[in-house]
C-alpha cells in the first residue's frame, strides 16, 4: 500500500468534517498519524478509539505535521489562521469553509504556505457523531490557490484529497462565492423561507445547524443578495401568472436544460 502525501496531518476542528476527514484518510492509510485540536469532551473518545493519535489544546503544538487543515466553524476561521500564523508552523495549511474570499483574506495576511478548499458535501447532522468516511466519495473538493504554496505541495494536496475520496477542483474565491450563493446558499435561503412562511417548523433545523449557516450568510451576503436578485427577475410578475401551465413548464425544462449541460 502506497503512503499518504502527508503522514502527519493535524485537524483543527474535529466535527463533522474533520472527523470525516481523519476516518477517510485512515480508510485510505491506516498508517497516517493525525493530531486533533479541538476542546469537545468527544475528541477524547476518538484517541481511545485510535481514530487520532493526539490531542492537543492549541494550534502551536501541530508544529511536528506537515498538513494541517482547519474545520472549524467559518467565523472561527480567520481566527485560526491567525494563531497557526503566529505559531510559525512550516506545514501546508488548508480550511474547509464554505465561503472563501473571506479566508483567503485572512491567509494573505499571514505568513503561511495555504490552500482555501471547501469540500461540498451534505453532512447529516454535527459533531464527530455525523462523520464518515465515505463521506467524500465522489463529490467535488473546491480548492483555491493563494500563490504561498508551490506547486509540489500543492499537487501533494490534491493527491491527499483523491485519496479521502473526492475530485479537487481548482477556481478562485470571488468565482467560488458567486457560484455557490446561486447553486446552494441562495436555495436554502429560499427554502427556509417558504418554511418559514407556512409558521410550520421543521424537525431537521437544529440551533447548530442554524449557527452554521449563519456563518454563511454573513462571509457571503452580497453574493447571495445577487443570486436572490437574479432569481426574482426570472420569475413571473403576477401569481395569475404564474398559475398557467406554460409558464410553470418553461420554468421547469430551463432548469432541466441547464442541469443537462454540466
Amino acid at each position: 500500500m502506497d503512503l499518504s502525501p502527508f503522514e502527519r496531518v493535524g485537524i483543527i476542528g474535529l466535527g463533522a468534517i474533520g472527523g470525516s476527514v481523519a476516518l477517510a484518510a485512515k480508510r485510505r492509510w491506516p498508517s497516517v498519524r493525525i493530531t486533533a485540536c479541538d476542546p469537545a469532551p468527544i475528541s477524547h473518545e476518538a484517541v481511545a478509539q485510535g481514530l487520532v493519535a493526539a490531542l492537543v489544546t492549541t494550534p502551536a503544538e501541530l508544529a511536528a505535521c506537515d498538513l494541517i487543515i482547519i474545520a472549524t466553524p467559518i467565523p472561527a476561521v480567520p481566527g485560526v489562521i491567525g494563531q497557526v500564523s503566529h505559531a510559525s508552523l512550516g506545514a501546508l495549511v488548508v480550511d474547509a469553509a464554505s465561503t472563501k474570499r473571506i479566508v483567503m483574506d485572512a491567509a494573505g495576511a499571514s505568513r503561511l504556505a495555504f490552500v482555501g478548499g471547501h469540500p461540498v458535501v451534505a453532512t447529516n447532522g454535527v459533531g464527530l457523531g455525523a462523520a464518515r468516511a465515505d463521506l467524500f466519495d465522489g463529490r467535488p473538493w473546491l480548492l483555491v490557490s493563494s500563490g504561498r504554496a508551490d506547486e509540489a505541495r500543492e499537487a501533494m494536496l490534491a493527491t491527499f484529497i483523491v485519496g479521502l475520496g473526492a475530485r479537487p477542483e481548482w477556481t478562485d474565491a470571488v468565482t467560488h462565492d458567486r457560484v455557490m450563493a446561486h447553486v446552494s446558499h441562495a436555495p436554502h435561503v429560499v427554502s427556509v423561507a417558504l418554511k418559514a412562511a407556512t409558521g410550520v417548523s421543521s424537525p431537521e433545523s437544529t440551533p447548530e445547524l442554524t449557527n452554521d449557516w449563519d456563518g454563511i450568510v454573513e462571509t457571503n451576503a452580497d453574493c447571495i443578495a445577487d443570486a436572490l436578485t437574479a432569481l426574482a427577475a426570472k420569475l413571473p410578475e403576477s401569481a395569475e401568472t404564474l398559475m398557467g401551465t406554460p409558464m410553470v413548464r418553461d420554468i421547469l425544462y430551463r432548469a432541466a436544460t441547464l442541469k443537462a449541460r454540466k
